[in-house]
């Protein structure tokens, strides 16, 4: 399983590169929510959760580094490097960790994390 779902990130991150929106909202559950670092951050949708991933992509930029980790039933993306040391003013020394949280092949919830340790938890690896 933590291997299918570093692969689904793969397939998620390629959509990404293409800006196939078609196929990062096929990956995703209509109903899915993206949480982002502050409470008020947050996507109710699918058509959301697209729109701002596609917008991220563009408004970072230059990265330095990507990493996936992958889980049972979660997978993390970790970007971190260039244009990404910060959030408005959250600061991300270690750049940001999105969790995704996967379901029959679909994303269900993205939760966005500031430090590994906290992903890492999320994702179910983590004391």
């Amino acid at each position: 399983m933590k291997r299918d779902n570093i692969e689904f990130l793969i397939a998620w991150l390629d959509a990404l590169r293409r800006d196939d929106r078609d196929a990062l909202r096929a990956r995703l559950d209509p109903n899915a929510i993206w949480q982002g670092l502050r409470d008020e951050w947050v996507c109710q949708n699918a058509d959301e959760v697209v729109d701002e991933f596609a917008a991220g992509r563009d408004r970072f930029g230059e990265i330095g580094a990507l990493a996936l980790i992958g889980a049972e039933h979660h997978a993390i993306l970790h970007v971190s490097g260039g244009d990404v040391q910060a959030v408005e003013d959250i600061p991300l020394p270690d750049g940001i960790y999105n969790v995704f949280a996967i379901s029959n092949g679909r994303v269900i919830r993205i939760d966005d994390h500031a430090d590994r340790a906290s992903a890492l938890v999320a994702a179910g690896l983590g004391a």
